[in-house]
C-alpha cells in the first residue's frame, strides 16, 4: 500500500469524503494555497479550513506560513505530512495490538463452552453457575476447542510485531 492509500484511508475513517477529496488534491503537487484548493474543490473558505484543520490536527497535513507583502495577511502553503501519516498508522496498530494480545490472554487463561443450539459461548465460570445449560434456550453446554482461535491469534500479533519492527 503506498503512502497515499493509507493517508486516503485514514482521512475518509476519520474525517470523511471531502477530507479524501483534499488529499487527493494535496497529494497532487508538493503544497498549495487556500485560494487553489478552494478553486479546484469549489468549498467555502470556512468549510475548507475547518477540513484541513481536522486534517492538521490528526498531523495528516502541516503547513508553511508566509506574509504577503502586498496584502499583509498571511498566506497558507498546505502539504501532505506523510510522517504524520506514519506515526498515525503506528499508534493505531501498537492499539489493536494491545487488543489482540488481551483476547489472546483471554483465550488462552479460560475454558470455554457453547450451546450447541444457539451457539452462545461462555466461560466455565459463567457455565458452571448454570449448571452448563444456556440461559437463553436450555440447551446443553458442551466443551469447545478454541485451539484455531489462539492460533491465528499468535500469527496476527507476530504479523503486527514484525510490522512496527520494520
Amino acid at each position: 500500500m503506498l503512502p497515499n492509500d493509507g493517508l486516503v484511508m485514514v482521512a475518509r475513517e476519520l474525517i470523511g469524503e471531502e477530507a479524501v477529496r483534499l488529499i487527493q488534491i494535496l497529494s497532487e503537487q508538493d503544497e498549495t494555497t487556500d485560494d487553489e484548493l478552494i478553486a479546484k474543490t469549489g468549498l467555502k473558505l470556512n468549510n475548507l479550513r475547518k477540513l484541513l484543520y481536522q486534517l492538521f490536527e490528526q498531523s495528516l497535513v502541516s503547513y508553511r506560513r508566509v506574509r504577503d507583502k502586498d496584502a499583509g495577511w498571511f498566506k497558507y502553503y498546505w502539504r501532505i505530512n506523510k510522517t504524520g501519516l506514519i506515526i498515525l498508522l503506528n499508534a493505531k496498530k501498537k492499539k489493536i495490538l494491545l487488543k489482540l494480545k488481551e483476547r489472546l490472554s483471554y483465550e488462552t487463561e479460560n475454558q470455554f463452552f457453547s450451546c450447541a443450539s444457539c451457539g452462545t459461548r461462555f466461560t466455565f465460570e459463567d457455565a458452571i453457575e448454570t449448571n452448563f445449560h444456556c440461559p437463553t434456550c436450555a440447551g446443553r453446554l458442551d466443551s469447545v476447542n478454541n485451539q484455531d482461535t489462539v492460533f491465528i491469534l499468535k500469527i496476527k500479533i507476530a504479523e503486527l510485531e514484525k510490522n512496527l519492527a520494520e
